[in-house]
């Protein structure tokens, strides 16, 4: 039976990547994706806990998508991600209409778990983790018939490192790495299919391989993929400043595929926050890191994350992670105001620092991001770049056409043309020279110089 199925995604690009393996595993059962929830025969919200917006967007999506089931009584309702591992049974206790809870970790369960609710009448919760170090199963990812010029390959999943702010190690499991072999192979598959850039995921991916004993680490993870014949780029994330080796960063600048750019989050200024925060080093020892990976790569672009509010932060704790800020020169900065996350060591503190601080801080925050970033962007006015052309641009009009891609500095890039339906079809996953004409504080405008 030909069934839709419509998914709405929250959080980090794990929760992407996870997305795409759920539609993965629902083709073969005859679901294909739509994005009208009110026509789903299957209204999947993949959720995270990271942060507390989040989380109540999923309860307010949830509010929006259970009054369906009156029209459409075969409609089911269920929640993954983050927030269904944390909560499970208690969920669908407080959300009447909702069939189906399932973890991060239960994914591949999900065609079996459809059956239980369908045909035996079940409202189902499943959220056990794995927490052996043998035995796990990565799924495979495998290029989706609408598969665009980018993909993502998960090389691990969990983290070790119990950040007190954060609630990954409770709902996401300890780390486990997916076999060199497996990675490469399903980069492989991607490429044959027409991609031309993958981005690595994992936690921290930065500790690939130290449950494993086969001596792949991931510096040596980055080699293997490199070597993908047809390949042209690679990028990965989330890292750790703990695991950041001088392997890792002697990359830079060497493989061909790396991309010049680097997410590194910092969190804070403060080695007293730093330390509350669990993070295991300094503001010195990060910034020793910076400048490692700078002298590596002179033209890379560096971002980071910043939390700002955190339990006992003081303006003077503050102003140590605005210097580090000014220190670095940061290319794009992601703030956050801290919220108290159940679960984790931060949240047994005191959340002492009013909300309208926390927001002051973190305006402060960007505005001192975007003081570094504009002028950067600025420079590369008159420069032709390298540009790997992906979509039609969210900014583009009947009238001022464009299409829209990245630079190997992660940067977007839009591109004026003439007909965005004919030039997509023409130039998707093409790699493009680019004139850049014009700066934006996110963003680049330019115009075709050649396209390979």
């Amino acid at each position: 039976m030909q069934r839709s199925v419509y998914v709405q995604t929250f959080g980090c690009q794990m929760n992407t990547y996870d997305t795409e393996r759920m539609l993965q595993l629902l083709r073969p059962e005859g679901y294909e994706p739509t994005n009208d929830a009110s026509s789903a025969d299957l209204i999947l919200l993949n959720s995270c806990t990271v942060r507390d917006k989040a989380e109540q967007k999923l309860m307010s999506h949830l509010g929006t998508f259970t009054p369906l089931k009156e029209h459409n009584p075969d409609l089911v309702i269920g929640v993954a991600g983050c927030v269904a591992q944390q909560e499970g049974e208690r969920l669908l206790k407080k959300v009447k209409g909702l069939d189906l809870v399932f973890g991060p970790d239960n994914v591949d369960s999900l065609p079996e778990l459809l059956r239980r609710v369908r045909e035996r009448g079940e409202r189902v919760s499943e959220t056990e983790l794995h927490k052996k170090r043998e035995g796990y199963q990565f799924i495979a990812g495998e290029p989706s018939p609408d598969q665009g010029p980018t993909a993502m390959v998960t090389v691990m999943k969990g983290c070790n490192k119990n950040c007190a702010f954060c609630i990954v190690p409770q709902v996401r499991g300890r780390e486990l790495s997916k076999p060199a072999d497996e990675v490469v192979a399903e980069v492989r598959r991607f490429v044959e299919s027409g991609v031309r850039e993958v981005m690595l995921l994992g936690q921290n991916v930065n500790s690939y391989g130290h449950d494993r004993a086969d001596g792949v680490l991931f510096a040596d993870l980055l080699d293997r993929v490199d070597a993908v014949p047809g390949l042209e780029r690679m990028r990965f994330t989330t890292s750790h400043p703990w695991d950041c080796t001088d392997a890792l960063i002697e990359r830079f600048g060497r493989l061909r595929t790396l991309c010049e750019y680097f997410h590194l989050p910092v969190q804070s200024g403060s080695d007293r926050i730093l330390e509350l925060m669990r993070r295991g080093y300094t503001a010195a020892e990060y910034t020793e890191r910076a400048d490692r990976i700078r002298a590596q790569a002179p033209d890379l672009h560096l971002s980071t994350d910043v939390i700002v509010g955190f339990p006992g932060e003081t303006e003077a704790d503050f102003q140590e992670t605005l210097a580090l800020i000014d220190r670095v020169q940061f290319d794009l900065i992601y703030g956050f105001k801290y919220s108290p996350r159940p679960g984790t060591k931060a949240a047994q503190y005191e959340d002492d620092v009013p909300e309208e601080v926390k927001v002051e801080r973190l305006a402060r925050v960007f505005e001192r991001g975007e003081a570094i970033r504009r002028p950067r962007l600025a420079t590369y006015t008159g420069e032709t770049m390298e540009v790997l052309v992906e979509a039609p641009a969210k900014s583009s009009k009947a009238n001022d056409q464009q299409l829209t891609g990245r630079s190997r500095h992660n940067i977007v890039v839009n591109i004026k043309v003439g007909n965005a339906a004919l030039a997509l079809f023409r130039w998707r996953g093409k790699l493009a020279q680019v004139r850049i004409t014009k700066a934006f504080a996110h963003s680049l405008l330019g115009e075709f110089v050649t396209v390979d």
